[in-house]
């Protein structure tokens, strides 16, 4: 078999479309048209044809896979788990969530710090949240805890209780039971919690 012809795809400038013997066969990325050296009269094999079609694989998967990190970022669990859901070969998909981690696309440290770092800043919630949510994002337990220890969690829960919960009186024990609700539904640890509300509870400037 020979390749007869390779064609720019009109709607579609970064593919061509490959004729062997004089037949359309299939298409490929510019990218992967360069990487295995194809041109007009190349003899091409059964089995080259073969591992074309597993690397058009691939590219698809890559495609599909930036589609979906363009809206937020993921873990390597959660862009997997996506990318199997919607259909593609699990082995190809390992492959290529491999090649995002090792350059760097994917970054499991990266994604909890920045997670992290919002949770903490710009939405203030407990460690028991940030726990509970980066497991459900597969994150290896070391890396929750390294990130959770460098958490102030006292002081995230105090801020939050100085700017949300100032119209309560937390030496009423009304105002008690509300502060401690809020606090809680934020992921807060009850020991945080308790500790507080007691120093408000019993101190003379609130």
């Amino acid at each position: 078999m020979k390749i007869s012809k390779i064609e720019p795809q009109k709607r579609n400038k970064n593919r061509s479309s490959i004729y062997v013997d004089d037949e359309y066969k299939f298409s490929l990325s510019n990218e992967l048209v360069m990487k295995y050296d194809l041109r007009a009269g190349y003899e091409i094999t059964d089995e080259e044809i073969n591992e074309l079609f597993v690397a058009k694989e691939k590219d698809y998967i890559k495609e599909r896979a930036f589609r979906i990190l363009r809206y937020r970022d993921r873990s390597s669990l959660e862009l997997k788990q996506r990318l199997v859901k919607i259909g593609f070969d699990e082995p190809m998909v390992n492959e290529v969530i491999n090649g995002f981690i090792t350059d760097k696309t994917l970054d499991d440290s990266r994604l909890v710090q920045e997670f992290v770092s919002d949770y903490t800043k710009v939405n203030p919630k407990g460690n028991r949240f940030v726990v509970h949510e980066l497991r459900k994002k597969g994150i290896p337990p070391e890396i929750i805890e390294e990130a959770v220890k460098a958490r102030d969690e006292k002081s995230i829960a105090e801020e939050f209780i100085s700017r949300k919960l100032a119209d309560l009186d937390l030496k009423n024990p009304k105002g008690i039971q509300k502060a401690w609700q809020r606090l809680a539904a934020r992921g807060f640890s009850p020991e945080v919690i308790r500790e507080l509300l007691n120093k408000y509870r019993y101190s003379n400037d609130h």
